[in-house]
């Protein structure tokens, strides 16, 4: 794979122009040709955002990224057979089936949230946590007449031609606004909205988004990194060229920027859990954090990660056992199931925190006492078994009681 942080190389318009099949001809944009003539042209049904890969320049491998009536082209450095193999090889990758993301909750944004843009980015709603967490929360719903507001007001005073400018080329011109104050924050919150409510239009400021971080800011760096953190949602894989920026702002100072980046990193990890196994050491150092949901985060994205790569994780198992007695809930529910996943690589670091598991016995939500008992059964640590006992035929959750039961014949057979 090609270093992270590097984009494929786009093709100029003039190259472009010269563009053929492999039959020398010109490539078919919108239908193939042997479905264009089965087409109504009374219609005016837009053609789908769709035309003919491999592409020719000059004999050159190019691929083209179909998408707003047009297209985007990148030489192709490695001849590539495959769309899939180009993304693979160019630091992209398609995603894959993986196990349920435990990183972060996804619930609906409170509709009582306040949606101004003038208030800090927090890609994060939790109707559970204390009232007293020191982060400003920000709905991920945004009305289309706020974004309709700051659009036109960028536009307008940055003398941005909307009439004339295709909507790719505008959001283009809003991205460069990125780094030139004083339009830095407006611009990049107005791309942060957009990657809410119209990610595959954002995707095209991701670039020129990226490389405005490093000199942005605090307050718009914040903004980029929850801009990337919406666009993790439906575009995990278009992040990878900018997974160090994403490591910069979880280990940062920020709060803000962590949690988003933490968010964006746990997307990313849940579907190619090889990303977060470099990643383990720096992110284990958060699990102390002050910040419940930077804590929370963090050790779901060691979950996530543990999904492939167990050893990795297992070794911080003493770091992750005292999340099992944290005030948040969410942060142990977090750390039982990142346990049990990476705990297979290595029962004899699980056993050397019989105490926290056997805290874990009593917790007030059934999944941590379940997990604590698949703790017991497939490491079988010294534990109390009247404990057990007790929820194998008293607990009020039927799979905590099935799970207490097998743990038992575990330990005592």
């Amino acid at each position: 794979m090609r270093p992270r942080g590097e984009f494929p190389v786009e093709v100029c318009e003039e190259c472009d122009q010269r563009a053929v099949n492999a039959d020398g001809e010109t490539p078919w944009t919108g239908y193939p040709p042997d479905t264009q003539a089965e087409m109504d042209e009374s219609t005016s049904v837009e053609p789908p955002d769709d035309g003919e890969n491999p592409v020719f320049i000059d004999g050159h491998k190019c691929w083209r990224r179909y998408r707003f009536g047009g297209w985007i082209t990148f030489l192709d450095h490695y001849d590539c057979d495959t769309l899939n193999e180009f993304y693979v090889r160019h630091g992209l990758m398609e995603p894959r089936e993986s196990r349920p993301r435990i990183t972060s909750d996804d619930r609906p944004a409170d509709a009582n949230q306040n949606t101004d843009p003038d208030l800090s980015p927090v890609d994060h709603r939790d109707e559970t946590l204390p009232n007293d967490i020191p982060v400003v929360e920000i709905g991920s719903e945004h009305s289309e007449t706020d974004r309709e507001r700051l659009r036109n007001l960028i536009i307008q005073g940055a003398s941005i031609d909307a009439d004339s400018e295709t909507a790719a080329s505008e959001i283009q011109q809003i991205a460069e606004l990125v780094n030139e104050p004083p339009w830095s924050s407006l611009a990049i919150k107005y791309l942060a909205m957009l990657a809410t409510a119209e990610p595959e239009e954002a995707l095209e400021a991701l670039p020129l988004v990226a490389s405005s971080y490093t000199t942005a800011e605090e307050d718009t760096q914040q903004w980029i990194m929850y801009y990337f953190s919406s666009l993790s949602k439906t575009h995990p894989d278009a992040l990878f060229p900018v997974l160090d920026t994403l490591i910069d702002g979880a280990t940062g100072d920020s709060p803000e920027s962590q949690v988003n980046a933490l968010a964006a990193l746990g997307r990313i990890v849940s579907a190619y859990p090889h990303v977060g196994a470099g990643l383990v050491d720096e992110i284990a150092e958060l699990l102390v954090h002050d910040n419940p949901i930077i804590r929370k985060n963090a050790v779901g994205l060691l979950g996530d990660t543990a999904q492939e790569y167990q050893r990795h994780v297992v070794v911080h198992a003493a770091t992750i056992a005292a999340c099992l007695t944290d005030e948040e809930p969410h942060v142990r529910r977090n750390a039982s199931i990142t346990l049990v996943r990476s705990g297979e690589a290595d029962p004899d670091a699980i056993r050397q925190q019989s105490d926290q598991i056997v805290h874990a016995l009593t917790d007030d939500q059934p999944e941590v006492r379940k997990n604590a008992c698949v703790l017991i059964g497939n490491a079988q640590p010294t534990v109390p078994t009247e404990i057990l006992e007790r929820l194998a035929e008293h607990d009020p959750h039927p799979e905590t009681r099935d799970m207490a039961q097998w743990a038992l014949k575990e330990i005592t057979s």
